[in-house]
């Protein structure tokens, strides 16, 4: 489950990934399908076919078909694992879509095993200090924050930060000792927090503006939880960052329950449908979110009013802009499921377990785009709420 806590920390010592350009990606599925099979047919280069599996899984994913993303990534993966010394970062990207999908799909083995390549490939073939691969091991941790397993997240931490320093990558090293910052937090362990805030503003060095921020933003959480009702506005009141940059979480309320009613429905067969919604909302300049809507939605029934609870509750970090200016819209796709595991007495996987919540950014994805293009179209006369 991506946590507000994890979507904070993410923002911080992170290196943005590779990807294809977005006018690349927004093609349609089927037309990508097909030049990828035309790429086969005559045999083209790797780093093309790569780029068109990577496209094309992309545009699936955002149509809400993760096993048919899945089928695209595994295939692309035996095609050119053996291409990983002179690809490393597409056969790694490979590997880190296809733990993404993975994470939706609710499928812990293949998330971890998909999760574990992509740092290897990486490690194997750039080096241990190399930033892709740091940036690589922090994600690996943060999916191990997610799935409660805080103590290997925290030696993963702690083993980026030692690597970070040496090879002299001042971000990586702060982003890797606020993380373990924020686990400590987590924990309520909020002496050993700030001082590892602490530590992380330190290492960043003179560019350390970000991560004075985000030591801010922890001391936030944990006055907040000590019952300091006007934290978030004290704080949101001194933060500003450019609209140019990407929306800086300032705070976020956790999910609802939705284990805690017995009418929920656990999703227990393989074969049934996942549930899924596309929400979007604009960021204002204040930081605050508005025009919080559901764009799609296939069958997410009863937990789609404390999703959009949710993200009408998140504070962002205010923009410096002019007046007038509407802000920022996002489109984000929330994914609920059970875990795929074994059942007892049965060879046949299925869901089970709690349910949890998953979340991606879909912006930027040609499914969400006309009604990107449509609500830009609706601000344009002029910004609401």
């Amino acid at each position: 489950m991506l946590s507000p806590l994890l979507l904070l920390m993410a923002q911080v010592g992170t290196p943005a990934p590779t990807a294809a350009p977005t006018d690349e990606i927004m093609v349609i599925a089927q037309r990508i399908e097909k030049e990828l099979a035309a790429c086969l047919d005559r045999d083209c280069p790797p780093a093309e076919e790569i780029g068109l599996s990577l496209q094309l899984s992309v545009n699936q994913f955002a149509d809400g078909r993760y096993t048919d993303a899945r089928h695209t990534l595994e295939r692309a993966i035996r095609r050119n694992r053996t291409h990983a010394a002179e690809l490393p970062g597409p056969v790694s990207m490979l590997y880190a879509t296809l733990a993404s999908v993975a994470e939706h799909e609710g499928e812990p083995r293949l998330w971890r095993q998909a999760a574990r390549n992509n740092v290897l490939v990486l490690r194997r073939h750039l080096g241990e200090g190399h930033e892709a691969t740091l940036g690589q091991e922090l994600i690996f941790g943060d999916g191990m924050v997610a799935r409660g397993t805080l103590d290997v997240a925290a030696a993963t931490y702690r083993a980026v930060q030692r690597k970070a320093v040496a090879s002299g990558n001042a971000r990586l090293a702060a982003g890797a000792a606020f993380r373990e910052a924020w686990l400590a937090m987590m924990q309520e362990h909020d002496r050993d927090a700030l001082r590892l805030a602490d530590e992380a503003v330190a290492l960043a060095g003179p560019d350390s503006r970000l991560m004075t921020q985000m030591r801010d933003i922890l001391r936030t959480r944990i006055a907040v939880r000590q019952g300091d009702d006007n934290a978030v506005d004290a704080l949101a009141a001194q933060l500003r960052q450019s609209a140019s940059e990407s929306p800086r979480l300032l705070f976020a309320p956790d999910y609802e329950n939705i284990n805690s009613t017995p009418a929920v429905e656990k999703n227990l067969l393989t074969g049934s449908r996942l549930r899924l919604a596309d929400v979007g909302y604009w960021i204002r300049p204040d930081g605050r979110t508005s025009d919080v809507e559901i764009l799609s939605d296939t069958r997410l029934g009863q937990w789609a009013p404390g999703i959009l609870r949710q993200i009408r509750g998140r504070r962002y970090v205010p923009f410096d802009v002019e007046p007038g200016h509407p802000g920022m819209y996002r489109i984000e796709r929330f994914t609920v499921r059970g875990t795929k595991g074994s059942a007892t007495g049965s060879r046949i996987a299925q869901r089970g377990n709690n349910l949890t919540v998953h979340v991606a950014d879909l912006t930027a994805t040609e499914a969400m785009n006309e009604a990107y293009r449509a609500h830009l179209r609706e601000e344009a006369a002029g910004p609401t709420g």
